[in-house]
């Protein structure tokens, strides 16, 4: 295929994806809120925390195609930030973004359950969220990254934490109880993040990471702070 044809199919499905009634042209996408709640048991008692994120996903007809791709079930996007949970005073959990996207949503809360991965499948989850009402648990399989930090002022001392082993980092009597999706009508959560890490941190991370990544090429390892991002507390703004 030419790279003029290439441009003029990319064209042609910015204007069709661009005009009212663009399904009727085999374009579609969905728009949704997507929230996620942690709750954790203490010796205090319980205690939870959320975060909302929206999700997008776009699907092409199965016509448009580029070389030997296209027609498949579309890509999704996520924006907002991590779950963020004061387990005990000043120190925290995260469930990060990476390892979670718009089809955790679609996998966990489809009813009945998704057969496949096939393109109508997909297209039926995706219909579904729209009626989906009821939190789900969460399989274990599908959960996302969970971590804390030592030193919020100090990028290096974020660490990654076994979800089922929460005690180890907050101390005994702590242990997860649940992680809960749903579709929400709520507003996407923004700023706890940076509420706890300071608008700094990932400046500090950045100059950190370089000076880990010249190490990482020695030893060749590289510790957990530094195979993680910025996008995975907080992305899409």
């Amino acid at each position: 295929m030419t790279g003029m044809r290439i441009a003029l199919l990319i064209l042609l499905a910015a204007v069709l994806a661009a005009l009212p009634g663009c399904g009727l042209f085999g374009f579609q996408d969905w728009t949704w809120h997507q929230k996620l709640t942690v709750v954790v048991e203490t010796p205090r008692g319980e205690i939870a925390a959320s975060s909302v994120t929206v999700a997008e996903w776009e699907m092409p007809p199965k016509w448009f195609k580029i070389g030997d791709s296209g027609g498949g079930g579309g890509a999704g996007t996520l924006k907002g930030e991590a779950v963020v949970l004061e387990v005990v005073p000043g120190r925290y959990l995260f469930v990060l973004l990476k390892g979670y996207s718009p089809e955790t949503a679609v996998f966990v809360l489809a009813d009945p359950p998704l057969s496949g991965y096939g393109r109508e499948e997909f297209r039926r989850g995706l219909d579904g969220l729209e009626t989906s009402v009821e939190p789900r648990e969460l399989p274990r399989e599908a959960y996302p990254i969970f971590a804390t930090i030592d030193d919020p002022t100090n990028p290096s001392t974020l660490k990654q934490i076994d979800a089922d082993r929460l005690d180890t980092a907050f101390g005994a009597g702590v242990r997860l109880k649940s992680v809960l999706i749903s579709v929400s009508d709520e507003p996407q959560t923004e700023g706890r993040v940076d509420a706890v890490l300071g608008i700094n941190f990932f400046k500090k991370w950045q100059a950190q990471f370089e000076e880990a990544f010249r190490k990482s090429r020695q030893s060749g390892q590289r510790p957990f702070a530094f195979n993680v991002t910025r996008d995975d507390f907080m992305t899409g703004d």
